[in-house]
């Protein structure tokens, strides 16, 4: 079975290949679903460990359709992996009804070149999951990250099995989400070759902050923040 690691720091990629796992999805920020890592931790993981590696790109938290600005960020963030030698990107674009957007997904396959391209759990938000794999599968995307449109992947059985038919390995169908030791055995049981999992711990940093950095309208994930510029000129003009 080949066992996929979403790894969030270079410590979680390193305990990810001492444990003896397949590979790593990296990743930063766990919190609101994982965004793309920063060049630092992509580079110092490429350039030191061995393990076999994806790298997810999502410019930022919340839902799947994106600006023009943030979809030039992607394929930026694409290109950049290539340069660095990654071997796969893991990525996913919904239109504003939560259907494939084909048009975009193809120009991100399409910067990824000889790279793996693996579309994620962007596909459990989509109206048809019958109709999305089909999709998916007319573009040539080599995996599917899934829990099957559920919260957790065992939640989702039924439908990743039916996935699982339609796809015939092409592309792999890859369950993920709330993945421990009595639900893989489901998994593999059931006839899947990959999954996905973090095997996250949390371990006490040993300090305490003199208040919370975490703002809440930040995570709601139907609202997209963004700098304004009537707000920032109103703080300027203030000032002045």
């Amino acid at each position: 079975m080949i066992y996929e690691i979403c790894a969030s720091s270079f410590e979680s990629a390193k305990n990810a290949q001492i444990a003896g796992a397949t590979r790593i999805e990296l990743c930063s920020e766990l919190g609101v679903g994982g965004i793309t890592p920063s060049y630092g931790l992509t580079k110092k993981v490429m350039d030191e460990l061995s393990i076999g590696n994806c790298v997810l790109i999502r410019p930022r938290s919340g839902n799947f359709t994106y600006t023009d600005e943030e979809f030039d960020v992607m394929l930026r963030d694409i290109l950049l992996c290539r340069e660095l030698g990654c071997q796969g990107v893991v990525t996913g674009v919904l239109h504003r009804d939560n259907t494939i957007d084909q048009e975009r997904t193809a120009r991100l396959k399409e910067a990824a070149g000889t790279m793996e391209f693996i579309y994620h759990r962007a596909f459990d938000c989509t109206p048809c999951p019958i109709t999305a794999i089909q999709t998916l599968k007319s573009l040539g995307v080599d995996r599917i990250l899934t829990s099957g449109g559920k919260k957790s992947a065992i939640e989702g059985l039924e439908l990743l099995k039916q996935l699982n038919n339609i796809a015939k390995g092409q592309p792999t169908i890859m369950p993920g989400g709330g993945i421990n030791p009595q639900s893989i055995q489901q998994i593999k049981a059931a006839g899947f070759t990959d999954v996905h999992f973090s095997g996250t711990i949390f371990e006490d940093m040993g300090t305490t902050l003199p208040f919370s950095f975490k703002t809440e309208a930040f995570l709601d994930e139907s609202k997209r923040p963004i700098s304004s510029v009537e707000n920032i000129k109103k703080i300027i003009q203030s000032a002045n």
